[in-house]
C-alpha cells in the first residue's frame, strides 16, 4: 500500500499527471477507466486527451494532504489550475479529490474525480 501511495503522488507531485496525462501505466489495469465531472474515458483516451486538453507546462496542481492508500483504494486531495489548449490558453482553477479504486491483483481499476465546485462554478473561473 505504501509503495502505490508514494508512485501516485510522485506521479501527481513531480509528474503533475492531471495537467499533462502523463501517469506510471504499470500500476492500472490497462481496462481501468477515468471518470471526472463531465465524462468516463478508457485509460488511453485519458491519457492522450488530457495531454491535448491542457497545456501542461502553464497548468500546475498541488497535492492537498498526503496520499493515503489501502487494498480498496488510493485517494488524495488536489488543488489544480488547468491552462486549456486553446487561443490565448485560459486558465481554471478547482478543488477536489480524487479516489483511485483497486482490483484484487492490487492494479487501479478506475478513477473518479470529485470537484468542491460544480462545472459552472470552475467555468465561471476562467481568467485569460
Amino acid at each position: 500500500d505504501e509503495k502505490i501511495a508514494d508512485m501516485v503522488k510522485r506521479d501527481l507531485v513531480e509528474g503533475q499527471f492531471l495537467t499533462n496525462g502523463r501517469l506510471t501505466r504499470s500500476i492500472y489495469d490497462e481496462k481501468s477507466t477515468f471518470t471526472d465531472e463531465i465524462d468516463t474515458y478508457t485509460l488511453d483516451k485519458w491519457m492522450t486527451g488530457t495531454q491535448k486538453l491542457f497545456v501542461g507546462s502553464e497548468s500546475h496542481v498541488d497535492l492537498v494532504g498526503d496520499v493515503v492508500a489501502n487494498k480498496e483504494a488510493v485517494t488524495f486531495r488536489f488543488d489544480e489550475v488547468l491552462a486549456f489548449n486553446v487561443p490565448l490558453h485560459p486558465k481554471v482553477k478547482l478543488t477536489g479529490k480524487v479516489v483511485l479504486k483497486r482490483g484484487e491483483d492490487g492494479l487501479i481499476t478506475s478513477y473518479q474525480e470529485f470537484w468542491d465546485q460544480s462545472v459552472k462554478e470552475v467555468l465561471s473561473t476562467a481568467k485569460i
